[in-house]
């Protein structure tokens, strides 16, 4: 997988780590969309949820996006926030969009070709992978976020009023426990299955191979007595949890 050196496309991935451990790096875009565009944790304000404003890139085929996907239907954000959806296999020039207009994979919104554009429009000067999903402001043409368990959290929470009725998938209630799970479950298994699948010694799969497949056997014991992972209430830990078993 290629990457961006200073703005630039360069076909060849990063050198391998010695210790052939899989590392995943930090998403480059943290910004976050607020009910009232006031800042969020990390990154600059000025991002309201407002409808029409935002535009998401997903591809189908990507764990990391598909969680996007999930949420936004769950909160019936069809008509707030549009979608684009690259092809579901990546080019020398990594995520690629059909240059054919009609087409399911066709890129409308910025008219670009490659993902890796999209960064750039919003940081000429970008450095680092290019990933899916990525959520895009029409009004600051910029990228607010390329950070999918951030993403599904905006889309639950600062989105809410534009669909009011649809389910909360993050109660305030929960949030410590959720969180608690869901920071063992990317650790393990959503992160894990990479860590164990592009290991590259016998020593960094061992490392990663056993924790993988305890977390399988808590969440089966879990989910025996249980119809979702927070009882009879489906939240956001269940949509980052689906898509990587519904893989593996």
């Amino acid at each position: 997988m290629g990457r961006l050196i200073d703005g630039t496309w360069h076909d060849n991935p990063p050198p391998r780590r010695r210790d052939g451990r899989f590392h995943r790096p930090d998403s480059g875009f943290r910004h976050w969309v607020t009910a009232d565009g006031t800042p969020g944790p990390t990154g600059d304000g000025g991002f309201a949820a407002a409808p029409g404003r935002y535009h998401l890139f997903v591809a189908i085929n990507c764990p990391w996006a598909h969680r996007t996907l999930l949420v936004r239907n769950a909160k019936g954000l069809h008509d707030a926030v549009s979608l684009s959806v690259a092809m579901p296999r990546r080019a020398a020039q990594g995520w690629q969009f059909d240059p054919t207009p009609a087409s399911a994979y066709a890129e409308p919104e910025l008219g670009v070709r490659y993902l890796h554009e999209v960064y750039t429009l919003a940081d000429p000067h970008y450095t680092g992978t290019v990933t899916v999903p990525v959520l895009w402001d029409r009004e600051r043409h910029t990228v607010v976020s390329n950070e999918s368990a951030e993403i599904i959290i905006m889309l639950n929470g600062a989105f809410a009023a534009l669909v009011p009725g649809a389910p909360d998938l993050y109660p305030a209630a929960l949030r410590p426990a959720i969180d608690a799970l869901n920071a063992r479950v990317y650790d393990t298994l959503n992160n894990g299955v990479y860590r164990a699948g592009f290991a590259r010694t016998q020593a960094a799969y061992d490392e990663a191979v056993g924790p993988l497949f305890d977390t399988l056997d808590m969440l089966d014991a879990r989910l025996a007595r249980s119809r979702f992972l927070f009882g009879d209430q489906l939240t956001l830990a269940d949509w980052r949890l689906f898509p990587t078993l519904l893989r593996f």
